[in-house]
């Protein structure tokens, strides 16, 4: 069977789609399920880490050798129930059966923006995103044009590897919800226990987040110094 093949802003791109090389910052947090649950398309329900908490992740990813060019990313997303997957949610946690829905994906390139609309159905806009980092720390910066949506600080400078993690990953931009298999593996994590910083701005981005609880010490914070990965043909759930 051929791979799928699409023409985004007259370039073509086939998947999978390779991450080469890349670095990540995230923090966890602890959210009221409820409120999430108000954010997910009809269908979707949020995984419970403990009874009435989900879970609330923000990412940044600096992209610096791909099939998608270089770009920056930030990300906000949730764990999901999964069908068909343990019915104790925190199993399903552990056992990495649960899903990621992306609720919001800013970039900085109106490239990645498109190709992630378009061939997976993800939420991505055009923002700027900026990267600082120190000896012991890793601190990404989300601007919409000169407007602070969000600024996350978190402990870098880990040892810890791992390989060969698959993940589902959900988006619904502008259509059904999409479904897309992908895999990561990484060298130098860094994971701290209630560990980082996040501040908001004045976005409504920021103000979403403000409605989850945010901001808060982080569950669980850290950075990835090294890895790849990839996205394959994303299926309609």
């Amino acid at each position: 069977m051929s791979a799928p093949v699409y023409t985004i802003e007259e370039q073509t791109v086939v998947l999978p789609v390779r991450i080469r090389e890349a670095s990540s910052v995230y923090a966890t947090f602890l959210v009221p399920a409820g409120a999430v649950k108000n954010l997910l398309p009809a269908g979707l329900t949020p995984l419970q880490t403990i009874p009435g908490r989900a879970t609330c992740t923000i990412v940044g990813v600096d992209y610096r050798e791909g099939d998608l060019g270089q770009y920056h990313e930030v990300g906000v997303c949730f764990l999901l129930r999964p069908k068909g997957g343990s019915r104790l949610d925190v199993v399903s946690m552990v056992r990495n059966q649960a899903p990621a829905y992306i609720h919001r994906l800013p970039v900085t390139t109106s490239f990645s923006c498109e190709a992630g609309r378009q061939i997976w159905g993800f939420p991505k806009d055009v923002m700027n995103i900026d990267f600082a980092d120190s000896s012991s720390t890793r601190t990404v910066t989300l601007r919409d044009g000169e407007r602070l949506v969000l600024q996350l600080s978190v402990p870098r400078g880990g040892n810890k590897k791992f390989d060969g993690v698959d993940i589902e990953a959900m988006g619904s931009w502008g259509g059904p919800v999409q479904v897309t298999p992908a895999q990561m593996a990484g060298d130098g994590v860094k994971a701290g226990f209630r560990a980082g910083q996040l501040v908001l701005g004045d976005h409504p981005i920021a103000t979403e987040l403000r409605a989850l609880g945010l901001p808060k010490k982080p569950l669980l914070a850290g950075s990835i110094e090294r890895f790849t990965g990839s996205f394959g043909e994303a299926r309609s759930l």
